[in-house]
């Protein structure tokens, strides 16, 4: 369903839903509206995201994977030992992280030659790492030749910190992004499956009328508080 087709099925369910007399939408009002609808589906639908096959149909289109190297040192004059920094993308880019790995580098304790292996991390914030830090058991520690670094987000980067035993050479983060902005003057088409496209339509209608509605109720609230103050006075 294109933009334009949207418009139209909006329009329609607003027709066959409704008696009231509705106000003209210009076509920059159901963009707006459109993309609340597209934004309250998302929201929905991830949370019972990839708990069944048909929710995860609905979103997989949003679903991205990047891969950010990384670079000794702690973000800005932090100076935490062991740390290693990822510049990731600008958090507005996603609207939900959906998992996060690392590569680690270690030297193996039986051939004695360095291995790569994907791994875990261990969330963690500027005040709570310190306690994982003092931890003898903390996860982030190389056991086995096992290790999740603690991590923490701070602005566009994210930290890594190891127990100096390996190195954290990519971040890798997997996520749901915030879908395209759709606009009928920029033909801006909704990039999520076609078969969830009606769902959407259904709830732009549901909230239009439920603003409609609620609009002209504070307008009747206003106008009889009027007569009531006109009476009185």
């Amino acid at each position: 369903m294109t933009i334009a087709e949207t418009h139209v099925a909006v329009k329609l369910g607003l027709d066959k839903t409704s008696s009231l007399e509705l106000p003209a939408f210009e076509p920059e009002e159901l963009d707006f509206w459109i993309n609340k609808g597209i934004s309250k589906f998302i929201d929905v639908a991830y949370k019972t995201f990839e708990e069944t096959q048909s929710i995860t149909e609905s979103i997989k289109t949003l679903v991205e994977e990047d891969i950010f190297a990384t670079y000794s040192g702690s973000y800005g004059n932090a100076n935490k030992e062991n740390c290693y920094t990822a510049d990731i993308f600008d958090p507005s880019v996603y609207r939900y992280a959906l998992g996060e790995e690392v590569n680690i580098v270690y030297l193996d304790s039986i051939s004695n030659e360095y291995k790569t292996k994907r791994q875990g991390v261990t969330e963690a914030s500027q005040e709570s790492y310190r306690h994982f830090l003092d931890n003898p058991f903390s996860e982030h520690r190389l056991h086995y030749d096992e290790a999740k670094p603690l991590r923490l987000f701070v602005q566009n980067y994210v930290e890594l910190i190891s127990d100096e035993n390996y190195s954290v050479t990519d971040y890798i983060i997997r996520y749901l992004r915030n879908p395209a902005t759709v606009s009928l003057s920029g033909n801006v088409d909704c990039d999520l499956p076609s078969h969830v496209h009606h769902k959407i339509v259904d709830i732009v209608v549901s909230m239009l009328l439920e603003n409609i509605e609620s609009s002209r109720h504070q307008e009747f609230e206003n106008k009889r508080m009027m007569l009531t103050i006109n009476k009185e006075a």
